[in-house]
């Protein structure tokens, strides 16, 4: 009876490891830029569940292992900010994925996304939604932590990675949003600014998140529209 019991025991202990193991994957990936496919080196692969941050070598690549169902995001300035996981992906013990990233700099030689035309209201809805913090990057609540472990997080490395890193994700909203408010008055006919200068163009607005989010479609338009006057006479591109 003992020597059956023993070998239950490590039967039992076998599937509990076997069943942890499986919890956790292994990820071996590679970083391009999505329009020259050349490695990008550099970037940021966090984490938010355990802070845990690891940066692409000189040939884009990384390897990091999580929690199957864990959200993580590739982050570098002048990309768009990625979220991805494993959870929807065929159970293996390590996975080989290669991620496209793409650019905020608008060029010419970039290729030419068709996407459907966005009403304003459709627009206004995506203002009034900006600067929430996404979920992976909200602090953990001040209830299950001791007063004592809260300072520490908060001035710890972890958490100035995801301030570092919640600031690049509402950029990225900003400079998302403006665009599709320059694809709009560009179909309306309101102004003709080339993509090559749209990001310059948000960048001399230099006009906060809060403007966008809490400003009427008027005040935001005729805003835009006054500073491209002068963006455009100082570029050329208006005589």
């Amino acid at each position: 009876m003992v020597k059956t019991s023993f070998i239950a025991g490590i039967l039992l202990l076998a599937l509990l490891s076997a069943a942890a193991q499986s919890s956790t994957v292994r990820i071996n990936g590679t970083v391009v830029d999505l329009y020259n496919k050349t490695p990008v080196s550099g970037v940021s692969v966090i984490n938010p569940k355990n802070g845990q941050s690891y940066v692409t070598d000189a040939h884009g690549t990384f390897s990091i292992t999580a929690g199957k169902k864990d959200t993580l995001l590739l982050f570098l300035s002048g990309y768009q900010t990625m979220r991805f996981s494993m959870a929807d992906s065929a159970q293996k013990d390590a996975y080989y994925p290669v991620f496209e990233f793409d650019r905020l700099q608008a060029t010419t030689t970039q290729m030419v996304i068709v996407r459907p035309k966005q009403k304003l209201s459709d627009i206004e809805k995506e203002r009034e939604n900006m600067g929430k913090i996404p979920r992976e990057l909200q602090r953990p609540q001040m209830s299950i932590m001791s007063p004592i472990s809260a300072l520490y997080d908060m001035l710890s490395g972890r958490a100035k990675e995801r301030e570092k890193l919640l600031s690049q994700v509402q950029d990225d909203e900003r400079r998302r949003i403006y665009k599709e408010l320059f694809n709009y008055y560009k179909e309306e006919k309101l102004f003709d600014l080339p993509d090559e200068y749209y990001d310059q163009f948000i960048t001399y607005l230099n006009l906060p998140v809060d403007f966008l989010k809490y400003n009427s479609d008027y005040t935001i338009t005729t805003t835009i529209l006054d500073a491209y006057k002068k963006f455009g006479f100082e570029r050329g591109f208006i005589k």
